[in-house]
């Protein structure tokens, strides 16, 4: 991997111009409305009930835990499967990532870990041979944290860009497929938004490009499978991908993607032909599909007709949580909610024949919060969420909806065990 090397210079004087991304202007997120229009806030969404046997795929509550109370929000969670196991990393708005297990054998740990400022996002090593025990913690006091969980003392590395007297804060990360490297976004710092990369291996600083966003980098994504392909997402509307095998940043950056849009969040999809689709969630709560081969998006579906979709009056308040990927085919659902009071209306669409048509698929009854993460999968159908009131949910397909979670609010969990949250002095394993 050949990159940019980083200096003082560079990072204060270099120009965040670039000829092949010149003329894609900022996109200004604006809410207009008709001067006559008049909004409750306040009024309440309702779901029309009479639409539910649209819904084919059941879904029931397995498990509800609240992770943290006062206000602390569950930011990002990734989840390691093994077998009837879940190991579920959370990043909380406290600047702290716990991670609990729910197993066949109702054994449950906890570990608690650290950053100084919010945590942007976790994950879980990606390597076969990192399995579980190894987390990834990137947060905005400009560092990214390896933990083992099988050592004492589990911050075993740290990654950071300490080429400025000032850490640059950390606004993404990813891990390559195959564990060998990190990248991560910035935010604008001294006028340029960097892509960082490491050797995980021996925590150096490769090299970075900086003058293909000209905005806060808000996602950053590497192949599922191709190790060396990247892409990033910015609010300035852009999205990159790059070949990090070339010699400079002008080779690296193949295509670019003008959105029009403030991008929020990105994804790699396949989909039958074994082509690969890039999903993108905008801040304007609309979602693009791409093909990497493309100069435009394949499929838009807007903000209104996802609204309308959910079955929910009034539809002023729908949020897009994520994309993902219902089978091996490439086919995909939406998991969506609203902002609004409790964020009660949580819910999946499917996409159908590539969009914008949307078809109901499932209803997650009983939610209690405002969403805002998510993790999927589509081998089990196996879904967890967590939100703004600091609950972990694990939500199961089922033919009978109703909750095995009793009266005491404690869950009895049928298709996954009972297990306690408690704080556990020994070590994970």
């Amino acid at each position: 991997m050949t990159l940019n090397f980083i200096t003082e210079t560079d990072s204060s004087d270099s120009s965040s111009e670039n000829g092949e991304t010149s003329g894609n202007s900022s996109f200004n997120e604006e809410d207009s409305l008709d001067e006559d229009e008049v909004i409750d806030i306040n009024e309440q969404p309702v779901f029309d009930s009479s639409k539910e046997i649209n819904y084919k795929t059941k879904y029931k509550q397995t498990f509800e835990e609240v992770i943290s109370s006062d206000d602390v929000y569950i930011l990002n969670l990734d989840v390691h499967k093994n077998g009837q196991s879940l190991r579920v990393a959370t990043a909380l708005s406290n600047f702290t990532c716990n991670i609990f297990d729910i197993d066949a054998g109702s054994k449950s740990t906890r570990a608690c870990l650290e950053h100084e400022k919010k945590i942007v996002d976790v994950k879980f090593g990606s390597s076969s041979t990192q399995l579980s025990s190894i987390v990834y913690t990137g947060s905005e006091d400009g560092t990214i944290k390896l933990w083992d969980l099988r050592l004492k003392e589990k911050c075993v590395s740290v990654f950071k860009d300490d080429t400025d007297a000032e850490l640059k804060p950390l606004s993404c990360f990813d891990v390559s497929c195959d564990g060998r490297f990190l990248v991560a976004g910035t935010e604008v710092f001294k006028d340029d938004a960097f892509l960082l990369f490491w050797d995980i291996r021996t925590t150096n600083l490769l090299g970075g490009y900086w003058d293909t966003h000209q905005e806060d980098i808000t996602q950053v994504k590497f192949h599922p499978t191709e190790d060396k392909t990247v892409i990033s997402g910015s609010t300035d509307g852009i999205i990159n991908l790059f070949d990090v095998t070339q010699t400079t940043e002008q080779d690296a950056l193949q295509l670019s993607f003008n959105t029009n849009s403030s991008i929020a969040n990105l994804r790699w999809f396949k989909n039958k032909n074994d082509d690969s689709i890039i999903s993108c969630v905008t801040h304007t709560e609309d979602v693009q599909l791409w093909h990497t081969t493309d100069s435009s998006p394949y499929s838009i579906i807007p903000r209104d007709t996802i609204s309308s979709s959910m079955n929910v009056k009034p539809d002023l308040f729908s949020q897009i949580i994520n994309c993902h990927q219902t089978n091996e085919n490439g086919n995909i659902m939406l998991l969506v909610g609203n902002d609004n009071s409790k964020g009660e209306h949580l819910q999946s669409l499917d996409i159908i024949n590539d969009g914008p048509e949307l078809s109901p698929r499932s209803l997650f009854k009983n939610n209690k919060q405002i969403v805002r993460c998510s993790w999927y999968d589509y081998n089990y159908g196996i879904l967890l969420t967590g939100g703004e009131a600091g609950i972990l949910n694990v939500w199961v397909p089922s033919d009978d909806e109703n909750n095995s979670i009793d009266n005491t609010g404690k869950c009895t969990l049928k298709e996954l065990p009972k297990v306690s949250l408690k704080n556990h002095s020994s070590k994970p394993y």
